[in-house]
């Protein structure tokens, strides 16, 4: 109703002018210009094809996702910029440059395509400009976006994109605004450089020790930052916080010093690449790195030929809420080939019944050494699920909108359950010869869920107070239990590179993989008519197609007075009719009563191997086998 109005004031207004003087023509354009409802930037720039030139895609992404669903965009490489210089100073499109200058520049000779001047560029400034071009071809945008590292650039994007504008000439921008700045020396590469500004939101020059006379004004009166590898050169080990000279090769070390007022020195000193990623993934926050050293030594682990998975303990109470989790740590660690071949042993050594003093790291040594011996393995592995922690926590949150009133809004509260699961796992690295622990380590996965539970309007002059916050120890979704487990396991490959030093196998190694066995949960039953469908949570990003066929099954504990086995019953057969990048849909074509009976049940779904792939699984078995005379 209020655009119309808007929209037939706007009319009567043009169609007035054609009986007014000039200077009443230009009182009823601005009156006009006002009543236009104001949109952001983004909006306007997205009605136009463009072409996108940023450092990498990375950039372009953020970019794009604050333009509208519907957008033509061109992504255009920094690096290839020279290659098409002409084509873009000529494009009837419109051209938007964004440049993080951490990872790279535009050249004097490339300064015919943004609307700035660049020898104005100081190091710490943050530059939005744009102008617009509009003749016989149509409006089209040029855009300039820079600044000092991502963290500024980030927030630069956001600040263009969602500036409010009503017509073309409202993109006439030139700004620049200085941002405070740090200074990052490393001769550990871009690619660490880079990984640095996605985790930091500090804003930063940077130069290498080769290049460091060029910032040495800003090391006089900034923060230094300094992220280094071996061999680092004596004119930088002089600046430093800590004598590195005191650590061992596998050693890490870091260390933040005050140099005066907010100003300080940190260090973060990797051994090896991975583990100065490790530092940096820990320490994104640089207030966080202790004023006092702290130095990391990493075990050090030459051509490993065999690595012996123990298989990892569970919870019993959560058992049906995670699944079968000993062999989603053996995939894990088998496809992180932290060895030669990882396998899993088939029994633990006399006179042990289970293998639960493996899990609980309270295993004597002699049973490590006989373990190991028996596999022919360099290492063994064990560990253990060790619990969850659970939250949910209420909140509301306020928004708004226009009301009809002129001194009214109308508020939106929304109250949003905010489910937690964090899973905890603990794992020890034995050497094989000795049995004695090389590494040890308690990691953690979270896996979080957002629920809008009710949404209340209110409208009225001033917001509607909101309800604290209310925690609760509960979750509903018991989905999450999975989602924490399978997160752990991730984190646990992540510092089982950074924090222990694994050497390059000497020589090309042949790894032969076991034949993968493809599972999903369950997490839907749809009954239409006399057809049952079932939604699986694996898709095209596991390899899933149309046409695969999977095995609906559940799983049943049956106990005794010895033991409690793990039994699994079949309840059917479905094929794939729709296939989704994590998830598919597929049509139950046997046993659909079952299925249906179970659908509130905890069902899993195991991939059936194709018969072509079937009948090279059984030649390759039976090719393994020993010949008999």
């Amino acid at each position: 109703m209020r655009r119309r109005v808007i929209a037939g004031a706007v009319t009567i207004l043009v169609l007035s002018l054609v009986s007014l003087s000039a200077a009443q023509k230009d009182i009823f354009r601005d009156i006009a210009r006002a009543l236009r409802e104001p949109r952001p930037a983004a909006e306007l720039l997205s009605r136009t094809p463009m072409f996108v030139v940023a450092n990498d895609e990375t950039i372009f992404n953020l970019f794009r996702s604050y333009l509208p669903p519907v957008h033509s965009a061109e992504f255009v490489a920094l690096k290839d910029l020279p290659t098409r210089i002409d084509e873009l100073v000529t494009t009837e499109r419109s051209v938007v440059v964004i440049v993080d200058r951490s990872r790279g520049d535009l050249t004097i000779e490339q300064r015919y395509i943004v609307p700035y001047d660049l020898t104005l560029i100081r190091r710490q400034d943050v530059v939005i400009a744009s102008e617009v071009i509009q003749d016989s071809k149509g409006t089209r945008y040029r855009v300039f976006i820079s600044a000092p590292s991502h963290a500024a650039l980030r927030q630069a994007i956001e600040r263009f994109c969602q500036r409010l504008v009503r017509e073309p000439r409202d993109m006439r921008i030139q700004e620049a605004n200085p941002v405070p700045i740090c200074v990052v020396i490393t001769n550990a590469g871009q690619e660490v450089v880079n990984a640095f500004a996605e985790r930091t939101n500090i804003n930063f020059v940077w130069a290498t020790p080769e290049t460091i006379a060029r910032v040495q004004d800003l090391l006089v009166t900034e923060t230094e930052i300094y992220l280094l590898l071996p061999p680092v050169p004596p004119s930088i080990r002089e600046r430093l916080p800590f004598n590195l000279n005191l650590l061992a090769p596998n050693q890490s070390v870091v260390v933040r010093k005050n140099k005066g007022g907010d100003y300080w020195q940190v260090l973060l000193y990797g051994a090896f690449p991975q583990a100065l990623k490790g530092l940096i993934r820990r320490y994104a926050d640089i207030s966080t790195v202790p004023q006092e050293p702290v130095v990391f030594t990493h075990p050090v682990i030459g051509a490993v030929k065999k690595l012996l998975v123990v298989p990892f303990g569970d919870i019993v109470y959560y058992r049906d809420r995670v699944g079968d989790f000993a062999a989603q740590v053996f995939r894990a660690v088998q496809n992180a080939r932290f060895a030669a071949d990882t396998a899993a042993p088939s029994k633990p050594p006399e006179p042990l019944y289970d293998w639960s003093p493996f899990q609980d790291g309270t295993i004597e040594r002699r049973f490590i050494v006989e373990l190991a011996k028996a596999n022919d393995a360099d290492l063994v592995l064990t560990g253990r699920l060790t619990g969850f922690d659970t939250q949910t926590v209420r909140s509301q949150r306020l928004s708004s909108q226009p009301s009809p009133a002129a001194d009214k809004r109308i508020w939106e509260v929304s109250t949003v359950r905010t489910e937690s699961a964090t899973a905890r796992l603990q794992v020890w690295l034995y050497e094989g010869q000795t049995g004695e622990i090389i590494w040890s380590k308690t990691v953690t996965g979270t896996a979080t869920k957002e629920t809008v539970e009710s949404v209340r309007r209110v409208e009225a002059t001033t917001p509607p107070p909101l309800q604290p916050d209310r925690v609760s120890m509960f979750i509903q979704d018991e989905r999450l239990y999975a989602s924490a487990a399978t997160a752990a396991v991730s984190e646990l490959m992540t510092v089982m590179r950074e924090e222990i030093r694994w050497l390059t196998q000497p020589g090309p190694v042949v790894v032969k993989v076991a034949p993968t066995i493809v599972e999903g949960l369950v997490g839907g039953v749809e009954i239409d008519k006399d057809t049952v469908f079932v939604y699986i949570d694996i898709g095209l990003n596991q390899g899933i197609k149309v046409g695969d066929t999977f095995r609906i099954y559940r799983e049943v504990s049956v106990k005794t007075e010895r033991k409690t086995v793990r039994l699994e019953e079949d309840l059917g057969e479905a094929i794939v009719v729709a296939v989704y990048p994590e998830a598919c849909k597929a049509r139950v074509v046997f046993g659909a009563d079952a299925v249906a009976r179970w659908k509130d049940a905890a069902l899993r779904a195991r991939l059936i191997p194709a018969p072509k792939q079937q009948l090279e699984q059984q030649r390759e078995t039976e090719s393994e086998k020993p010949a008999t005379q």
